[in-house]
């Protein structure tokens, strides 16, 4: 076996020992087709307030860009799945995106990423760890390494898994051994692009991100186009629909490889999307510590809180909703209970 073929074969091991469920290769180089999409995208601002996208665009198109590593090689692509047996469920009446009901996974998978970069080190090479903190353009890279194939949702789909997968990458400057890509199997399906309840897929693997739930309960810090906020229905941070739908989801489900450490934590007992309305910047940073959701920040989930309240509450929360849009802090907030007192308001005299 050559030195290649050999450090190849212990890197996929180590990964598999910390806990990845899919280990590929795939050479170091520039994404021809993925960078002319990229291109597009941000020229028709779909990216929405996502400034960075446009900064780092360089390093995400060639991670032998200076700003990455020069001399890379090789790219390691790395899935663990995180769909779990266990529903979580609320914050009631809300939805929180399966991805954030456990312990942050870029702390998870930065540990256990590095694990196999010390190898790569230790044979005498750089290594340089990304686990959605660098701009890597990890589903491409998975995708050439044979990990999975991109669906028309612009998910990962992982065969035998699905797409509730998290990927952690290395660049390296070990010359190793790729894998062949995988085909996409979506064929004629289009579920997921039928069922995005904000109509955010404008073509198959084609995202609006400014009509992304996800985006606009998690990335965007301002007011929710009122156009848009009875579309965002129960999800409080994040949103899985796209996913939920896929054929290779349903047909997958928790697997013995899902990390435990993405279960539905103990900070969920018991809270409910009105909690954030009330909640204050001590009590938000000790309840989210290593947690997703803290990326909304507290102004972020209160608004999405007050909207879901709107969508899907019931008279008990109309004294929470008009002591917020009356008291609330946040200008930001008062809009979002404001609007989403006279939603309820009208929904309820509907069902009278």
């Amino acid at each position: 076996m050559s030195e290649e073929r050999s450090l190849t074969e212990r890197i996929k091991a180590s990964a598999i020992e910390v806990g990845f469920a899919r280990v590929g290769v795939a050479e170091a180089g520039f994404l021809e087709a993925e960078s002319a999409h990229l291109d597009a995208w941000l020229g028709a601002g779909r990216h929405g307030e996502m400034s960075w996208m446009e900064t780092t665009a360089p390093v995400r198109k060639d991670p032998r860009d200076p700003n990455m590593l020069e001399a890379a090689k090789s790219v390691v692509v790395m899935a663990a799945p995180y769909a779990q047996s266990i529903e979580l469920d609320g914050p009631a009446p809300g939805r929180v995106a399966k991805y954030a009901w456990g312990r942050d996974y870029h702390n998870v998978l930065t540990k256990k990423s590095r694990r196999v970069g010390k190898l790569i080190q230790e044979a005498g090479y750089v290594a340089r760890v990304a686990v959605d903190s660098k701009p890597v353009f990890e589903r491409a890279w998975a995708e050439r390494a044979g990990v999975g194939f991109v669906g028309k949702n612009c998910c990962l789909i992982v065969p035998g898994i699905g797409s509730h997968v998290f990927l952690a990458c290395i660049v390296t400057t070990a010359k190793l051994a790729p894998d062949e890509p995988i085909e996409r199997r979506c064929g004629s399906c289009s579920l997921c692009l039928e069922a995005c309840p904000t109509e955010a897929f404008v073509g198959e693997r084609a995202l609006d991100a400014r009509r992304c739930i996800s985006y606009l309960t998690i990335e965007h810090r301002g007011a929710i186009p009122e156009a848009q906020r009875a579309s965002l229905g129960p999800w409080l941070f994040g949103c899985d629909v796209c996913q939920d739908v896929c054929p290779y989801n349903q047909s997958a489900g928790a697997t013995p490889h899902s990390l435990g450490a993405f279960q539905p934590g103990a900070r969920w007992d018991g809270v409910e999307a009105s909690d954030f309305l009330r909640m204050d910047e001590e009590r938000f940073r000790a309840w989210a510590e290593g947690s997703p959701v803290k990326r909304a920040r507290l102004e972020g989930l209160a608004r999405n809180a007050a909207l879901v309240l709107g969508n899907r509450g019931d008279a008990v929360h109309l004294p929470v909703l008009d002591d917020a849009r009356r008291r609330h802090a946040s200008a930001l907030v008062r809009d979002a209970a404001r609007w989403a007192h006279d939603a309820l308001s009208r929904r309820l005299v509907g069902e009278e």
